[in-house]
């Protein structure tokens, strides 16, 4: 609950899919809409005076995650952060990974895990981000082959390298000092890196 709490925090808009959002009451804040094909709230909705707005999305062929990242960018949001979406069942993982190269032209997309968050870095892009040394951090490609990627600042640092899928790992470096320093070329990689500092899933 720190965790969403966090994350509300100056958020515009708050969504939950499906069974993430029962019972609303042990939210942080009310949701401004509770989207999904509801299965997993079958015989459990109660929709009160005061409660949610509830969205029936029948179609199958989505998840209740795409459902919400759809509504989200049809209602001009241009970042979106899916907590809990590096969960535990590999299949949903890694399905939600998918959806940060998916929604690439409509939403900057953050994954709040557990232990890390995973952002999408595509090509052309470079960030600067003042990280503390020491912090934990890697690259997968998601458009691979990546190319043009540069990375500075860190334990490995990389000058115009490519990152292909089966490659080199490029996983466990660290934050020699700040600035961390990342480019891509061309392609797209998934940067996860270790929450140091912010809440937990803990209580």
């Amino acid at each position: 609950m720190p965790l969403l709490e966090y994350w509300l925090d100056g958020a515009d808009l708050f969504l939950c899919a499906d069974g993430g959002g029962h019972p609303y009451t042990h939210l942080p804040r009310l949701p401004d809409a509770v989207i999904g094909d509801f299965d997993s709230l079958t015989g459990r909705l109660l929709i009160g005076r005061h409660g949610p707005r509830y969205l029936h999305v029948a179609d199958q062929g989505t998840t209740d995650a795409e459902k919400a990242l759809q509504y989200a960018a049809d209602e001009g949001a241009k970042e979106a952060v899916l907590t809990g979406a590096l969960g535990w069942r590999l299949d949903h993982t890694l399905f939600n990974v998918h959806l940060l190269e998916r929604f690439s032209d409509r939403l900057r997309i953050c994954l709040a895990g557990h232990q890390c968050d995973a952002v999408r870095i595509g090509p052309g892009e470079r960030v600067v981000w003042e990280l503390p040394a020491g912090l934990g951090f890697s690259l997968l490609p998601l458009q691979a082959p990546a190319t043009g990627v540069s990375v500075a600042n860190a334990e490995y640092c990389l000058e115009n390298a490519t990152v292909r899928t089966g490659g080199p790992a490029l996983i466990s470096n660290r934050v020699f000092e700040p600035p961390l320093r990342i480019a891509v070329g061309g392609g797209s990689l998934l940067v996860t890196v270790e929450r140091h500092g912010w809440p937990s899933e803990e209580p």
